[in-house]
């Protein structure tokens, strides 16, 4: 029997409508097993990878790096058994351009071979596939506990597992003091073990692994032509990304062989130089923050309810609870959070959701909080924070933020949720307006915490003050409304002990 499978792009998420290839892992010809990684997708948000649902060998690749393409599109062809040249051409022609995956299947003779299309699935790691085998063991390498907290890359967790390495043995380099691949093998190598190349391949006594160069598709190319390591080059693309040219100038430096050399024209005799400047594509995800953000300005009459709240006490109390709890390391944003949760069930029209059509008030606050990334922003949700402790929401708020930098959250983790909250007062700012996060119907701005003259039955003194910006969609949150609101959060604020009962 003979089947032809389509890898599709996947949709991960309501909101995704299309992605980016960034690399393959497999080339044609490649024989794959149900589960092996094949090709990582960039989406607004993350990077994920999509994996075999079938096993086979890659008889095309149809999408290459660098490629936008709506879910569904075709991205390559995976054959079980045999199937003529002829039959996979019209296979790809039947499906070129469609727009969702297909689910039907069906299965004949080899002699009289037909296309099966299955519907892609989608991990939210991002791995490659491992070009080494356990040969030894390493000893003191593997002891130690329990390690899932460790901070490691998806490829060094998995071949930690093959290897039985315990990786609070490593330490990371990587970004974020991450264990990465490389880490591993160098420690393998350092212990005596020994690190083997698949059959038809060598593998050199010492690998490092830069897979997790943020590089353009162009420059990772370049360097796997000219045999260099991307961790040898700069990054002076205007994304801080290796680029071509940084690709080049380590293979002049190494005695690498050199790309086609590039002919630049002399400027003209006379007249004004032209200004210096770069051009920047836009991401992805600076795309639809682009259009949600602009849809959103447009669409929401902003208004805005600005007070100043004193959180003296709230930080006694923040020493307090950090000093008795080794485990707390609670901050302000955090008390923070709590507050806007506690003020929101007292004021439960501001923690909606408005489609333009209709309202949704929810039961309990899902407060968003906007993490800064690179090239971007991304929301992720603390879900029921009413119900939730002081340390409960520190611990995850740290664990969203950590793994929002590292691109790992899942799509539930970042949408929805029924308030949002932006702080930028570790950035010294005193105050600022927030842009509406759609569906959402108000978002919190909160400035820098810092000493100011109060004035205190009629004596002056000083006091540590927080300015408190509430943008709110005037359609369906009016000034009244948003004023409540505001009144009760400051009360919160000041007088912590109330949203700890």
């Amino acid at each position: 029997m003979s089947q032809i499978n389509a890898i599709k792009m996947p949709k991960w998420g309501m909101e995704m409508s299309e992605g980016e290839v960034a690399e393959w892992h497999v080339a044609v010809g490649d024989t794959v097993a149900v589960g092996d990684d094949l090709v990582d997708v960039e989406t607004s948000k993350i990077v994920n990878t999509v994996t075999a649902q079938y096993a086979g060998v890659v008889r095309r690749v149809i999408a290459q790096s660098g490629q936008t393409l709506d879910v569904g599109a075709l991205l390559g062809v995976i054959v079980e058994g045999d199937a003529a040249e002829a039959a996979i051409d019209a296979f790809v022609a039947q499906l070129s351009g469609a727009s969702a995956p297909a689910t039907t299947a069906a299965e004949v003779p080899a002699a009289e071979p037909v296309a099966t299309i299955q519907p892609e699935v989608a991990k939210t790691e991002t791995v490659q596939l491992p070009v080494i085998a356990p040969t030894a063991s390493i000893g003191a390498l593997s002891q130690g506990g329990d390690d899932s907290a460790v901070p490691a890359t998806p490829i060094a967790r998995r071949l930690a597992a093959k290897y039985q390495v315990n990786l609070t043995n490593l330490n990371g380099t990587g970004r974020h003091d991450r264990v990465t691949k490389e880490d591993l093998e160098l420690a393998i190598v350092a212990a005596g073990g020994k690190l083997e190349a698949p059959k038809g391949a060598t593998l050199p006594a010492q690998v490092r692994d830069d897979s997790q160069v943020h590089a353009t598709p162009v420059a990772r190319r370049l360097a796997r032509q000219l045999g260099v390591n991307l961790l040898d080059c700069r990054a002076s693309d205007s994304r801080q990304r290796v680029g071509k040219v940084d690709v080049e100038a380590a293979a002049a430096l190494f005695g690498k062989a050199q790309a086609a050399p590039v002919t630049v024209s002399a400027p003209a005799p006379s007249g004004p130089a032209a200004p210096d400047f770069s051009e920047v594509e836009m991401t992805g995800m600076r795309k639809v923050i682009a259009a949600r953000l602009q849809d959103s300005k447009q669409t929401a009459p902003h208004y805005r309810v600005v007070v100043d709240a004193e959180i003296d006490a709230l930080l006694a109390v923040r020493q307090q609870l950090n000093a008795s709890a080794p485990e707390a390391k609670i901050s302000v944003n955090d008390f923070i959070i709590k507050a806007c949760a506690c003020a929101l069930m007292r004021i439960p029209d501001v923690n909606i959701q408005f489609d333009g059509q209709r309202i949704k008030r929810f039961a309990d606050a899902d407060i968003s909080v906007a993490v800064a990334i690179d090239n971007g922003l991304i929301t992720p949700i603390v879900r029921q924070a009413n119900r939730k402790g002081l340390i409960a929401i520190s611990n995850e708020v740290r664990d969203l933020a950590t793994r929002a930098k590292l691109g790992t959250l899942k799509p539930n983790e970042f949408q929805g949720g029924s308030f949002s909250i932006s702080n930028l007062g570790m950035f010294g700012v005193k105050q600022f307006d927030a842009i509406i996060n759609p569906p959402q119907g108000a978002i919190l701005a909160i400035g820098a915490g810092e000493q100011r003259p109060v004035v205190r039955n009629g004596q002056l003194a000083v006091a540590t003050v927080v300015t408190l910006s509430l943008s709110s969609d005037h359609r369906v949150i009016d000034g009244a409304l948003a004023a409540r609101f505001m009144a009760v959060l400051k009360q919160f604020l000041e007088q912590p002990a109330t949203m700890l009962g």
